[in-house]
């Protein structure tokens, strides 16, 4: 195969796997509304007022406002009309990507979403219930017992998977996964600050103890742990 057909043939398999695996969760998913792309609030003032906090209000979240903290976590951005590629709202050594996100909420703590745990599709925007019930509880358990983070509305898990990424780069890898995954606490952050939300994060957890309480996928790792509220 010439090497021109080569490229194209492979643009339009990922394309068709791309549409196949969307086609897959088509019937269980919830799509979100579409993200904004521009805002009320500069970047600026956004890095000058962002704090972690531990104390949230009883008011519920908006789906709106999940979908776009959720795309600022590992959201896609526009597709490539020519290659037929896509990239996300944080970079990614090698495109690889190897970050999941997830999200759990309570009985009417999110507006529009049952209580749950949830896997987040970027190409889709949108999301998937992986387990029915309130999980926040039990993670906050399994991170070392501290319960306020059962007191946010909404709870986002930030994960990866390492074998994506050490696949190709060894144990150089490593790195460049806790390096997407800072990225993505910090466009969290910051993307909360823009919305007048309250935010916190949490690295302290063991890892199983998490995985388990909130089954989280075989070979992901859970990496931060964000709640948010009001």
């Amino acid at each position: 195969m010439k090497p021109v057909k080569y490229v194209v043939f492979c643009a339009v398999t990922l394309i068709l796997l791309m549409s196949f695996k969307e086609a897959v969760f088509s019937a269980n998913d919830i799509k979100l509304p579409k993200p904004a792309f521009t805002g009320k609030m500069s970047v600026e003032s956004a890095m000058l007022k962002k704090k972690s906090v531990r104390h949230f209000s009883k008011d519920p979240l908006t789906l709106e406002q999940v979908s776009q903290l959720l795309w600022a976590a590992n959201g896609a951005l526009p597709v490539d009309a020519i290659s037929g590629a896509t990239v996300k709202t944080l970079p990614s050594a090698g495109g690889i990507y190897p970050l999941e996100i997830f999200l759990l909420t309570g009985s009417d703590t999110v507006k529009g979403l049952p209580a749950g745990i949830f896997q987040y599709y970027a190409i889709s925007n949108s999301l998937v219930q992986i387990s029915q019930g309130d999980g926040r509880l039990a993670l906050a358990q399994a991170a070392l017992s501290q319960l306020w983070i059962a007191s946010a509305p909404a709870v986002v898990v930030i994960a990866a998977s390492f074998n994506k990424m050490t696949a190709k780069y060894g144990n150089q890898g490593i790195k460049y996964v806790f390096m997407e995954s800072g990225s993505s606490n910090q466009n969290l952050f910051l993307q909360a600050e823009a919305l007048g939300l309250r935010i916190g994060t949490v690295g302290a957890f063991e890892e199983g103890s998490v995985s388990s309480a909130i089954k989280i996928p075989a070979g992901v790792t859970p990496l931060f742990i964000v709640p948010v509220g009001k």
